[in-house]
């Protein structure tokens, strides 16, 4: 990777979203990048080494310290507007991973972002691949102590140190399950993170969940279920900074 040549395109990118975007209000958030702040080929979880981990986590680490010195060199609401801050890969695990680092921020107004697809075989697969054999339910013992104890390291490594939490993606496939599976895990997912006071945000790659041609959800009994956790009193939240 050509670190100096990617981060050139990367400031002016930034230096021209942040002059365009100055003036809007605080419900604009920019957030660092996606799910590309991984580097496999400097370091891969699967390996067994911690050979060149350092150095991956590194780059991730000066990219989001160098987006959120732009954002604030900028003007306007800029010096104050939340940011989004990618984790290493947006990956629960890899981001709790003390090797992460949240960027310094004077303004105090830095969320982590992390996605859930949890676990990849029921959330991503269709059908089997060489990597896993396709899930198609969700919701025993097991299943639910994984997604409690993945909120529970979100919780200890950010929430409880001051860090607010958005779960910039959650969902799961559709195709190979019935409507009340998919139903259980979104809205268990909503539940576990909505009551711990971190905001889940559901992904939807257009007419699985969410009708926009209509504006409004696909299965009603699901749009209910996640506005009743919403509307409930969330006795886990934590005061984070800069809220």
């Amino acid at each position: 990777m050509d670190y100096d040549t990617c981060m050139e395109k990367y400031t002016r990118i930034w230096e021209q979203v942040t002059e365009r975007f100055a003036d809007y209000g605080d419900h604009l958030i920019l957030e660092s990048m996606n799910e590309e702040g991984c580097f496999d080929d400097l370091w891969n979880r699967y390996s067994g080494s911690d050979d060149g981990k350092a150095e991956a986590y590194g780059i991730v680490n000066r990219i989001n310290q160098q987006f959120v010195d732009l954002v604030r060199g900028s003007r306007e609401n800029n010096l104050r507007r939340h940011l989004l801050i990618a984790g290493y890969a947006t990956d629960v695990d890899l981001t709790c991973d003390e090797a992460f680092q949240m960027p310094q921020d004077e303004a105090g107004r830095c969320a982590v972002s992390v996605h859930y697809y949890t676990p990849p075989t029921f959330c991503i697969l269709e059908e089997d691949a060489d990597w896993g054999k396709a899930k198609t339910t969700w919701g025993s013992p097991r299943d639910q102590r994984i997604l409690e104890n993945d909120m529970d390291k979100l919780q200890s490594r950010f929430l409880d140190n001051g860090v607010p939490v958005i779960i910039g993606e959650y969902g799961c496939s559709t195709k190979n399950k019935t409507e009340e599976t998919v139903r259980t895990f979104l809205t268990a997912v909503a539940q576990a993170a909505y009551t711990k006071g971190m905001c889940p945000m559901l992904w939807d790659v257009t007419g699985v969940f969410y009708d926009r041609n209509n504006c409004r959800m696909l299965d009603s009994q699901l749009e209910q279920d996640l506005q009743e956790i919403a509307a409930a009193p969330r006795d886990g939240v934590h005061n984070a900074s800069g809220n």
